[in-house]
């Protein structure tokens, strides 16, 4: 058994002990002396061992194998962050006018925008449209995540 684990147990114990002994006890003097006794045993057995825990320091080993990384949680959550980047992004195209007729990519690192990707394939001009100036999109674009107009690629 490691000495965290005593520590414990010995808490536990005086617990115990001192909840029987107070149970046996008579009401009066005695027995508000030997709660006080029994506190400050209890506050010494909790603060003995604090120093010599903080002189080795707190050292948390697992079992080989016993502490891993989840790759598909990780990958689940990248995506759907991506995607929370990327949505906000195309509502903001949106508010400037530019509704349909691409598609945005983002690489992030954390939460910042590395670079993007406008995919422009599907642009067509229906009849009695404005035309799309994909300049624009694109400075839109860098200018939402604040980034340069040269971490934008655009195709299409």
């Amino acid at each position: 058994m490691n000495s965290f684990a005593a520590w414990g147990l010995t808490i536990l114990g005086l617990a115990v002990v001192t909840t029987i002994a107070e149970m046996l006890l008579p009401k009066g003097k005695t027995r508000n002396v030997i709660r006080s006794v029994a506190a400050t045993i209890a506050v010494l057995v909790i603060v003995t061992p604090l120093p010599s825990l903080l002189k080795s320091g707190f050292k948390f080993e697992f079992p080989d194998g016993s502490v891993q990384m989840d790759d598909e949680y990780l990958e689940y959550t990248d995506g759907l962050k991506r995607k929370t980047v990327e949505r906000a992004a195309i509502a903001y195209l949106a508010e400037k006018g530019y509704k349909e007729g691409f598609t945005l990519t983002v690489e992030l690192d954390g939460w910042s925008v590395k670079s993007a990707t406008l995919n422009f394939s599907d642009l067509g001009m229906p009849e009695n449209t404005e035309h799309i100036n994909k300049s624009e999109i694109i400075k839109l674009v860098a200018d939402y995540f604040g980034i340069g107009e040269e971490a934008i690629m655009s195709y299409g």
